[in-house]
């Protein structure tokens, strides 16, 4: 049992007053219940928490704060795109000092000693909105999501039941993307199917085996995540232009890869997979016609099926029309999310 909870009859009224919005009766019987106990946490937090309600809203645009240099954040473009004109200015602190009000936070690698940070900078009134990526095996602290006021993050998971939570795709990595690049229908592609990267992922042996079951593709093996014979992103551009499909079959902890988004940037089809009671990808994007199996045994027979004329032209020029109606409809989102905060 957290500290305070239970042991304090101020304490239980003001939580009480707080779920009515009664805020200024709630504020003074934290203040009562920390008279009582100076060192009930829980109620300190309430007490911040009514500050904050009862304080009036920002009126300027919130403080880009990076907590990494975006120059090696493959996410870079992809937020700044998302954000649009939300921000009014941006910063690279990498130390978990700069504070500002409002604020958006890009941070990776949460643990629990960067608590403070966000603790400190909640109890200053600060709005917070965390930008929390990487967290790929969810092994991150997300008790830190209860100082902001919003999170938006990449890697969808049930596991997370937060209502201050959005989670939106990875997209693609910084420099992949070519503004007015018009993709080039499947006839004219040199390649029926590609992949590069690292073979040795639990399904990618399986992914192969099936693809090449199709027909010749081109393959560049590497030895893993970002190994110098990895493909320069200019190089790995041009081969999705000459692709017709790609594989896109799991890592080592989740169903989702930035491979899914480029290949629909670069107006291939990609193929996903998804699991018994998961579908990972209809879960994050909702309704989407991404080609999704359950195995890459699956993968010959569906590729088959494009073989009438005009098939496979279709689908791929379907899933490339989607995501470019899907990139402003996530970007709407993200910066109503933070219109929200300051509202």
């Amino acid at each position: 049992m957290v500290r305070g909870m239970g042991q304090s009859e101020h304490f239980q009224n003001g939580v009480r007053r707080f779920a009515l919005g009664l805020y200024e009766n709630a504020h003074q019987l934290f203040v009562q219940a920390l008279t009582d106990d100076p060192e009930d946490a829980e109620a300190r937090y309430f007490l911040h928490l009514c500050r904050r309600c009862l304080a009036p809203k920002p009126i300027n645009r919130p403080t880009l704060v990076w907590q990494f240099d975006p120059k090696g954040a493959w996410e870079a473009d992809w937020l700044r795109n998302l954000f649009g004109d939300a921000i009014g200015s941006e910063v690279i602190d990498n130390t978990w000092t700069r504070i500002a009000d409002p604020m958006i936070v890009v941070d990776n690698r949460l643990v629990t000693e960067k608590a403070l940070y966000y603790r400190d900078a909640f109890a200053r009134g600060a709005r917070i909105i965390l930008v929390h990526l990487s967290d790929e095996a969810f092994r991150d602290d997300r008790g830190l999501y209860r100082y902001c006021d919003a999170v938006i993050r990449n890697y969808h998971t049930p596991l997370i039941q937060d209502r201050r939570v959005l989670t939106i795709p990875l997209g693609c990595k910084a420099g992949f993307v070519r503004a007015g690049a018009a993709p080039k229908p499947a006839a004219a592609r040199a390649h029926l199917w590609s992949f590069a990267g690292d073979f040795k992922k639990l399904t990618r042996a399986a992914m192969r085996t099936a693809m090449e079951d199709v027909g010749p593709g081109r393959c560049h093996a590497i030895e893993g995540f970002g190994t110098p014979d990895s493909l320069a992103t200019a190089d790995y551009r041009a081969l999705l232009d000459e692709s017709v499909i790609v594989p896109c079959p799991s890592g080592w902890s989740n169903l989702e890869t930035f491979r899914v988004y480029e290949a629909l940037e670069a107006g291939c089809i990609p193929i996903v997979e998804k699991r018994p009671g998961f579908d990972y990808f209809t879960e994050l994007l909702g309704p989407h016609p991404i080609p999704t199996i359950f195995s890459w045994d699956d993968a010959p027979a569906l590729i088959r099926s494009w073989q009438a004329p005009g098939t496979m032209e279709r689908v791929r020029s379907d899933c490339h029309a989607w995501w470019e109606a899907a990139k402003p409809r996530i970007a709407t989102t993200v910066q109503d999310t933070i219109k929200k905060v300051l509202s």
